[in-house]
């Protein structure tokens, strides 16, 4: 991709607002590729850290107001939600403005209320990991990596192309998906399986878990892998796509009721039928 915004390296700044697993790779990844980063976190060492290993240049009492301010938002979504307002005035001062998040309508209307829909583009790397916090941050985090862009109403085309090229510049390609879409489609593949997990691990301590420990397949440990995934973030995630994940939920009951009454009748035919379906949508899906 051409670069037109980024550029003049010596005429931007980019400030990330939380340096944990996502801000921490963005910055990792910049300061690499040569860019001024600046950050914000509420953990000290976090930031210390990260200027030991030269991830950041210091904080936002660096900013300069000569220079073109890009801001990158990595905090989990109700914290973003509940801090909008005391980062209002970097945000009024940037040119830029992006978030990470994985539920987009209740930030869009936060950024409406505010009027920053001009210069404030919704972002989604699909890069997670189990893993968080900075010292699990990479440089790679993003290569070859999707991340979603979700336009909106006021939107202006230099904000979308200023989003298309960072997230070319940290290894991604980005596809654009509506933000009421987006929460429709993260909550089915990728909110559901989370509480899924969850709730499988959740089973699985009510049994005698050292004997049943012996016996974890390969299956079992890669299914609940995201299991290990920071609580906090996905409180915040299932409480705010609420709506998508309780239908999700329904229908997965639904399904599992299916296959519960097939084995309660003895009906091995149309079970084996149903699984045999299933089998090939899921092949279907790997083409």
């Amino acid at each position: 991709m051409k670069k037109t915004f980024l550029k003049n390296k010596r005429n931007i700044q980019f400030l990330i607002i939380g340096l944990g697993l996502i801000g921490g790779s963005v910055a990792k990844r910049l300061s690499k590729e040569g860019f001024e980063v600046l950050a914000i976190d509420k953990n000290d060492s976090n930031l210390k850290y990260a200027r030991k290993v030269k991830a950041i240049n210091g904080s936002s009492e660096k900013i300069d107001n000569k220079k073109k301010l890009f801001v990158i938002v990595a905090l989990p979504p109700k914290i973003i939600l509940r801090k909008f307002e005391d980062y209002l005035n970097i945000f009024n001062q940037a040119d830029f403005i992006t978030d990470c998040t994985s539920v987009k309508e209740s930030l869009l209307k936060k950024i409406k209320k505010n009027k920053l829909e001009s210069k404030f583009i919704l972002s989604h790397p699909i890069a997670g990991s189990e893993k968080s916090g900075f010292l699990n941050s990479s440089e790679d985090l993003f290569k070859d990596k999707i991340s979603i862009i979700s336009k909106h109403n006021g939107l202006t085309n230099n904000t979308l192309k200023k989003c298309k090229e960072l997230w070319f510049e940290l290894g991604s390609e980005t596809h654009n998906v509506d933000p009421k879409l987006h929460d429709e489609i993260f909550s089915l593949t990728s909110h559901l399986p989370h509480i899924v997990a969850f709730s499988l691990i959740s089973l699985f301590s009510k049994r005698k878990t050292s004997v049943y420990k012996k016996y974890m397949g390969g299956g079992l440990k890669d299914f609940t892998r995201i299991a290990e995934s920071d609580p906090n973030m996905w409180e915040n995630i299932f409480s705010l796509n609420k709506k998508n994940l309780l239908k999700d939920i329904r229908e997965i009951e639904k399904e599992l009721k299916k296959i519960k009454n097939f084995i309660v009748k003895d009906e091995e035919n149309k079970l084996e039928k149903h699984l045999k379906e299933i089998k090939k949508i899921k092949e279907s899906l790997n083409r």
